[in-house]
């Protein structure tokens, strides 16, 4: 990412400090939609921080848009802070980086990794799967970023991995999983999304099985037992080079973004503009559907909540034209629930991205779409 725009996102948030502060005062003096849209400001943030490099802002933000009434003000003040904090450290010196010491990973492990955001299935699917002969322990991480902390430290001989986790989308962590210079193993996905696109996405990236809630913890037992065979478990391998990043890989396409968070919106532009598209932004649904009029876009990226018109009212009037039925649309959204993305595959969303994204993340999931729409 460019630092020019991490830049940017910082200046941004002394601006975004000073909003939520007046808008708590003018709360305080009683108007009462001065507390929703703090709501809005804290769904931002909770969209936007880790996409710049910053996942604490990300959090603050989700634990401030979800605090009920009594620790609501607790949380506004530790948002605040964390805003605060993080501005003032942007304008000192920054630090000489160290040389990281190597981290040691086990070469083979009857450990498994459940990564489940509710409970009670992460339970379900525990005792299943200790009840392998190959499998002695299990891990359990409900969020990305305990999943990630987990394998990077450890080595798992096995993974279950759920789609939709309340920090990101898990297809984001079956990539790097698989991607991975020094352990891959096993992983079967669970979703509840009656989605065939999120099966096949899954599917590309490498999983080894696919199972959909509700799921039969027979058919689980059976599938799990599968995949733990001998012959599954790599040994580490040596650090390879990066492969130098591609660009122009959307030369000739153009694409509509509607979002009305500045800054996410600059980030898509760049990161569509810079592999070559042609990018138009605009700041609502109801400007989208104008645009819609008057022009073909190869794709269209929707915000979930924007003013005016959001990314749900606008994908279902995008679906009732007729000559828009077949357009690509991506919902690119920090509403994460599985009620809200079933609920933009309903309406007819070809994809949907959870915020805090990638540039590359974007950029695949963009020209997987299309590759599908083109021989579709």
């Amino acid at each position: 990412m460019q630092e020019e725009l991490i830049q940017k996102y910082l200046e941004s948030l002394e601006k975004k400090s000073k909003r939520i502060h007046s808008l708590w005062e003018d709360h305080l003096q009683g108007d009462a939609a001065a507390y929703d849209s703090i709501r809005m400001e804290a769904h931002s943030l909770k969209g936007s921080g880790a996409t710049f490099g910053f996942p604490e802002i990300s959090e603050a933000g989700r634990n401030l848009e979800q605090a009920n009434d009594t620790e609501f003000r607790d949380k506004l003040i530790s948002m605040l802070n964390l805003l605060g904090s993080i501005s003032a450290k942007s304008k000192e010196a920054p630090p000489v980086a160290e040389t990281p010491h190597p981290v040691f990973i086990p070469t083979k492990s009857n450990t498994a990794l459940i990564i489940e955001r509710n409970a009670a299935n992460a339970r379900i699917i525990g005792d299943c799967i200790q009840s392998l002969d190959r499998i002695d322990e299990c891990v359990f991480a409900d969020t990305g970023a305990k999943a990630r902390e987990a394998f990077r430290k450890a080595r798992f001989g096995f993974i279950v991995l759920d789609i939709v986790l309340p920090d990101q989308d898990g297809r984001e962590i079956l990539k790097e999983i698989k991607r991975s210079k020094t352990f891959n193993c096993p992983v079967l996905v669970i979703s509840g999304v009656p989605s065939d696109t999120i099966y096949l996405e899954c599917m590309r990236l490498g999983a080894d099985e696919y199972l959909s809630k509700p799921f039969d913890t027979d058919k689980l037992k059976f599938e799990a037992r599968q995949l733990t065979g001998e012959g599954h478990l790599q040994v580490a391998a040596p650090a390879e080079k990066a492969e130098p990043r591609k660009t122009n890989q959307l030369a000739g396409e153009s694409f509509l973004v509607a979002e009305d968070d500045e800054m996410q919106a600059i980030f898509i532009e760049q990161a569509l503009a810079a592999q070559g598209a042609e990018v138009t932004v605009v700041e609502n649904g109801k400007l989208a559907l104008e645009k819609l009029e008057k022009t073909t876009y190869s794709a269209v990226i929707l915000d979930g909540m924007m003013p005016v018109m959001d990314g749900f009212e606008t994908l279902r009037a995008i679906r009732q034209i007729p000559r828009q039925k077949g357009q690509p649309v991506i919902m690119v959204t920090a509403m994460g629930s599985e009620d809200n993305i079933i609920r933009g595959y309903q309406y007819g969303a070809n994809d949907y991205i959870l915020k805090p994204f990638s540039e590359d993340q974007i950029v695949s999931r963009i020209k997987g779409l299309l590759s599908i729409a083109a021989t579709g």
